[in-house]
């Protein structure tokens, strides 16, 4: 778009948000007290004048009292809905709202302008699931636990806002764009509807596997025509400002030079979209709508380019907007805030008990006008541990300071320096000591370690490095990890490697995955990055040679092991796979890639029993996955087990309700269990979407059952009109029935 500068929009109107101008009360000096003599003309005229303007004073302040005032009543909010947008990978000064000229974000600035904007708004971890974590419980990652992306499942013991809206009757149901917020990673807590179909009709999801916004709208919508009458909280996840940035073709023109724009501005439609929707179901003035950014991205200003490394002001600075009926509208909060205020204040503004543990706190006093003392801001990313070996970060913000700690710390003033490019830090200096303390306390606190005004035994600073807080453990004399800023040579070679992946070059991309795999020989994720760009290119031997390498260094690593067994199955190698799938469940049960791998060995193997199990323990961590309930249903149905067989059909076809396969499927086993009435309307819609000659054998055989004689004689025709590769038995047996029919109908 145009650099000019956009015009503010019309903020969206609310019934009943004007405020209502009460009735002046009496100034004082309107009273009948008795003037002194001489002067009474004039100092009546002065009171006159005077308590004229104390009415003008004193309405003006009652219309600003009405919208702001500090604790002043909501609306009621028993009825009200929860509807929360989160933004994947955007910088809050990326937003047209916040300020930027280049983008076109028109749907989130109509929001901004309808609520309340936060212009200094933190993520806790640059990474998708911890942060989403953060959001849906109000908790640090050094209390949920939850610090990377992919090896991390958020526990049954923290509570989830969904699992407090469904207690108090919410409809729940979430609606996500990307792997790394699967229901297998434990953010499905309290939904009953978790939509993660991300690429149906496969059995394995990989890691890069995302859908675009105008799909997950379109799953939204599914779900709210059907559930808008009812009271609901809906999360609705964008992933599109991921890198690689490929917006649809209509934003790539319009953003080539900046095809980041591009993406936002795609999922800025949909945004609107969503809210559109709420509208036309006539749930918008009953709903409350969050939004949030989960993480900011770099684009190089420090050698990184994406996210989850460092913990600078790109990568953590968010957007967040408040919008609800009888919220204040137009306003700007520049007091900092943390994405684990979101919870809280949505449980606040709901007037639902919080929590008894949540780090974050209520922001409802600050979006009704009042004060609220501002809270230190946790920062963390052991990305750079888990996935190159570097030592991770901690960071805090504490009012106008930010203190970073790594093997080199870094303390930063972001008033005068928001760019972070003055590095304060020195031994000594009083205020990087303060800030320390304050991060170990709350690190200490998270960890269930008190250390109030003393210092932490011995045992308690192992404990920490058990947890990997190496920096606030204290690193140990021999072996310390680098500091991240030390190895900017080495982050190109990562990057590079993986630009040249994401380019399809997959040759140079595994010579450079194989020359970092020799400076850094202990970590999972080389390994994982060479074996699959070798099985990219259908060298699957050698990629398990590559596994089985990394397995010799991290033996006891389910992941690798995983991988491993996949790519076994995939080189032929079905006896090593299953025992291979068969050590990575000895370590993790719940490891996902395993189960598939030992239920598709065991279902080419004809162990339909075997298979069956590792089915339904596969379903309990993706219930929804397509290939496996496909699976479960086939095998049931080989095994005898026709009802439970018709169930699993009867799911699938539900929710793929054109798929004629699962529907003449369902027909077929209701026909074997005599149950007619039940097949016929199936196969009808069968043949309205795809005739075939087995459903209209199927049919012809219902009608038969159930007396429907003219009718079971047409749908006998119509399969005899076209026998081309049919069971001669079966041809013969129509043929005789229709004789039969016609017989008997004459």
């Amino acid at each position: 778009m145009s650099k000019k500068k956009r015009r503010k929009p019309n903020p969206i109107s609310r019934p009943g948000k004007q405020p209502s101008v009460r009735p002046a009360k009496t100034a004082p000096g309107q009273d009948n007290q008795t003037q002194p003599p001489g002067r009474k003309g004039a100092r009546v005229r002065g009171l006159l004048v005077a308590s004229a303007l104390l009415v003008i004073l004193a309405a003006v302040f009652l219309i600003f009292r009405e919208k702001f005032v500090p604790g002043q009543a909501l609306p009621e909010t028993g009825h009200w809905n929860v509807l929360l947008i989160t933004l994947d990978t955007t910088r809050a000064d990326r937003l047209s709202c916040y300020g930027y000229q280049g983008g076109s974000t028109p749907n989130l600035d109509e929001l901004a302008a309808a609520g309340t904007r936060f212009q200094n708004a933190y993520c806790q971890v640059p990474l998708t699931l911890p942060s989403h974590a953060s959001i849906l419980t109000g908790l640090n990652p050094c209390r949920h636990g939850v610090h990377n992306n992919g090896n991390y499942s958020l526990q049954p013991e923290f509570t989830t806002l969904a699992e407090i809206l469904k207690e108090r009757g919410f409809g729940t149901a979430a609606f996500v764009a990307s792997f790394s917020v699967d229901s297998r990673f434990g953010l499905d807590q309290g939904f009953e509807t978790y939509d993660d179909v991300f690429e149906p009709g496969r059995a394995f999801k990989t890691y890069d596997a995302e859908r675009p916004a105008d799909r997950v709208y379109e799953a939204f919508y599914r779900w709210l025509e059907k559930n808008y009458s009812s009271r609901f909280f809906a999360w609705v996840h964008f992933f599109d400002p991921h890198f690689p940035y490929n917006p649809p073709p209509e934003f790539a023109r319009k953003f080539q030079a900046d095809p980041y724009d591009g993406e936002i501005a795609f999922m800025d439609k949909y945004v609107g979209r969503v809210v559109e929707l709420l509208k036309i179901y006539g749930c918008y003035d009953r709903t409350l709508i969050v939004i949030a950014g989960d993480h900011g991205e770099a684009f190089g200003e420090k050698v990184e380019q994406g996210h989850g490394l460092f913990l600078y002001e790109m990568s953590v600075r968010v957007p967040f907007i408040v919008v609800g009926p009888g919220l204040p509208s137009g306003q700007v909060i520049n007091q900092p805030v943390r994405l684990i205020d979101l919870m809280p204040t949505v449980v606040d503004i709901l007037g639902l008990k919080p929590t008894e543990q949540m780090d974050g706190q209520s922001l409802k006093p600050l979006l009704l006008g009042g004060k609220l003392k501002s809270a230190d801001i946790y920062l963390e990313s052991f990305f750079p541990r888990e996935n190159y070996g570097w030592s991770e970060l901690l960071g805090i913000i504490s009012e106008d300071w930010k203190y970073i700690q790594a093997p080199l710390p870094e303390l930063y003033n972001l008033k005068t320096d928001p760019g972070e490019n003055n590095n304060l830090y020195s031994d000594g200096h009083r205020t990087a000591a303060r800030l320390r303390s304050r991060l170990e306390k709350i690190i200490t606190a998270a960890s269930g370690l008190a250390t109030a005004r003393r210092e932490m035994t011995p045992a308690e600073r192992e404990r920490l490095r058990s947890l990997g807080y190496l920096q606030v453990a204290g690193l140990q004399t021999s072996g310390a990890l680098p500091d991240p800023k030390e190895r900017l040579e080495e982050l190109k070679a990562y990057q590079e490697a993986g630009l040249l992946e994401l380019k399809g070059q997959l040759e140079a991309a595994e010579k450079a995955y194989l020359r970092l795999i020799e400076i850094a020989p202990g970590l999972e994720s080389s390994y994982l990055n060479l074996s699959r760009v070798q099985g990219l290119q259908k060298n699957h031997l050698e990629a398990a040679a590559t596994l089985k390498r990394g397995l010799d260094v991290l033996p006891g690593s389910d992941r690798l092991l995983a991988k491993l067994a996949q790519t076994l199955s995939l080189a032929g190698a079905t006896v090593e796979a299953v025992e291979t799938a068969g050590r990575a469940l000895s370590i993790n049960p719940s490891n996902y890639d395993a189960l598939v791998v030992a239920l598709m060995v065991s279902e080419n193997q004809g162990k339909i029993d075997e298979a069956l199990s590792y089915a339904e323990r596969a379903l309990l961590i993706e219930p929804e996955n397509e290939m496996i309930r496909l699976s479960r249903a086939e095998n049931l149905a080989r095994s005898g087990r026709q009802k439970e067989a018709a169930e699993v059909y009867a799911g699938l076809a539900a929710d793929f309700p054109e798929n004629t396969f699962y529907n003449l499927n369902l027909a077929v086993i209701y026909n074997l269990l005599g149950e007619y009435e039940k097949s016929l309307p199936v196969l009808e819609k069968v043949i309205r979407l795809k005739p075939s000659p087995a459903a209209y054998l199927n049919l012809a055989v219902a009608c038969l059952e159930t007396d429907r004689l003219p009718e079971a004689a047409r749908a006998f025709e119509l399969y005899l009109a076209d026998t081309s590769g049919e069971d001669p038995e079966n041809v013969a047996r129509a043929r005789e029935r229709l004789a039969r029919l016609k017989s008997i109908i004459r």
